[in-house]
């Protein structure tokens, strides 16, 4: 497990630079100009929508009914189901996909109301391209969840290198004969190159796509049951960021939205890196415990995935705090993207920043959910913090200005985690005193680790901003790896004995 955990390590560390590449060569071709604004709504709204109507149901839904039957009743079986489901998802994304070239114009309206006549206009056009991506999309996410149930994590971790690959090849081509326009027709390529990939992989472990449909099979059945609340608990992020998207859309004129965008890509990228390997790797391997009967390994799994993301993700989100500005300058500031761009962007990082822990752990809390089979939980924490988020933007966005949106995203998403962990502990011990004294000492290395930051980066304000990042970053690495020394954090030592068996292989 461990090897594969590094193995996928690897590849998403790969694929999340390989997008902030394409991030930054997107910036400095267009910065938060005309063409930014239109290219971010259009690109945004596909997602948002195959997220609102089907989103986490794609995969959430599935593996656990398939891993049931594969234990059960053998893999034979469970490919029937799969090929059933996989039909199930192409119809309803084909069906999504004609209502969002059709209503390209009115969509994008709704999304940025505010936005100039001209990116509007260039936006809808955009739109019609992309728009098709959802049913790839749906496809791609669907041969995730079956190559994941039967224990193949690394196509799945591929699919975004190579997607990545297409944009930025095209990026450093053909962007300056094409624009803006070609830039969809790649993102279209890119995700379409998502789901063909998966295919060989598939089919050597015995999938075989077949037109055949068992739509009123118990298992789908028990699926779209479970679709419902977990869909529900996934609507937190596409919704947050339609009302966020359309109140920025009347903040710096129209660039609140790119701010916005590029920092919250920042944002993912960072989270992204860690929890995807835990929350992918474990959730099918939970799903499998539970259908065995071993509850108690389910738990023991996800408590170490917990404390082992609060250890990492603790001092990224207090060096994202302080570094903000630049960090981003570092990522962005160059072509069409001036220094006021990055101001604007390093405000909303520092902003998001706040989140980032609770987003993480929530990652690993949801899933032991649905791998658990209860869905209601994740819907009503979600319910709740959507609720705050969109009540505060729609009362005082004229006040908050981008940083208090990215603010009142992050605070949303620490009610959304506390929710589900309360509830959690209720029904059971989660956290026994030396985890919470674990958790305690990671916070305390990255609080000092911290200050020690703070104080370098007031010494090198007249330096490169790269230069700023490199010395903070080192000294921050240094000091808090020390402190965790100092301390005997179980983490530092699992992470010790981990590379002392790596070495010894």
């Amino acid at each position: 497990m461990i090897g594969t955990a590094a193995m996928m390590a690897v590849i998403v560390i790969c694929s999340k630079a390989l997008g902030l590449l394409r991030d930054i060569l997107v910036a400095n071709a267009y910065g938060m100009q005309s063409a930014a604004q239109a290219y971010e709504i259009s690109s945004r709204l596909p997602i948002m929508i195959f997220d609102f109507v089907i989103g986490g149901v794609v995969t959430a839904a599935f593996v656990p009914v398939f891993s049931e039957v594969l234990v059960k009743r053998g893999k034979d079986e469970a490919m029937k189901i799969a090929n059933s489901y996989v039909n199930l998802i192409v119809i309803i994304t084909s069906v999504i996909a004609v209502f969002g070239v059709v209503f390209s114009g009115k969509l994008v309206y709704l999304l940025a109301p505010d936005a100039s006549q001209e990116v509007l206009s260039l936006a809808s056009g955009l739109t019609k391209i992309m728009f098709p991506m959802i049913i790839f999309t749906g496809l791609a996410f669907s041969f995730v969840g079956i190559l994941q149930s039967l224990g193949e994590f690394r196509i799945p971790a591929l699919i975004s290198l190579v997607s990545n690959s297409i944009m930025v090849i095209y990026l450093f081509s053909l962007n300056r004969i094409f624009g803006v326009v070609g830039l969809a027709v790649a993102m279209l390529l890119g995700w379409a190159s998502q789901a063909f990939v998966q295919i060989p992989k598939l089919n050597s472990m015995g999938y075989r796509w077949s037109p055949k449909t068992s739509l009123r099979s118990p298992e789908i059945g028990r699926a779209l049951k479970n679709a419902v609340p977990i869909l529900i608990g996934t609507w937190t992020q596409p919704i947050c960021s339609l009302i966020n998207t359309r109140y920025a859309s009347g903040l710096e004129s129209g660039r609140a939205i790119t701010a916005l965008s590029y920092s919250n890509k920042l944002y993912t990228i960072i989270v992204g890196v860690f929890t995807f390997v835990a929350t992918n790797l474990l959730f099918p391997y939970m799903s499998r415990a539970n259908a065995s009967g071993n509850r108690e390994e389910s738990r023991r799994v996800m408590l170490t995935a917990v404390k082992i993301l609060v250890f990492i993700i603790a001092p990224i989100t207090v060096g994202i705090m302080i570094l903000a500005e630049p960090f981003s300058a570092v990522i962005y500031q160059r072509g069409a993207f001036t220094a006021s761009d990055t101001l604007l962007t390093a405000e909303a990082l520092r902003c998001y920043a706040v989140g980032m822990l609770f987003m993480s752990v929530n990652e690993v809390l949801t899933k032991t959910y649905f791998a658990d089979g209860r869905m209601k939980v994740p819907m009503v924490s979600s319910l709740v913090s959507m609720t705050v988020n969109i009540t505060v933007v729609v009362l005082f966005s004229s006040k908050l200005g981008v940083g208090g949106i990215a603010l009142i995203s992050g605070i949303a998403t620490a009610i959304n985690c506390t929710i589900n962990y309360l509830v959690m502990r209720k029904g059971e011990r989660l956290l026994s005193g030396r985890d919470w004294l674990d958790i305690l000492k990671s916070l305390i290395c990255a609080a000092v680790m911290g200050a020690l930051v703070y104080l370098i980066q007031s010494r090198f304000t007249g330096l490169s901003n790269i230069v700023c990042v490199a010395v903070c970053a080192a000294a921050g690495f240094a000091v808090y790896m020390i402190l965790a020394l100092i301390l005997r954090s179980d983490e530092i030592r699992f992470f010790k004995t981990t590379l002392l068996k790596r070495c010894a292989k």
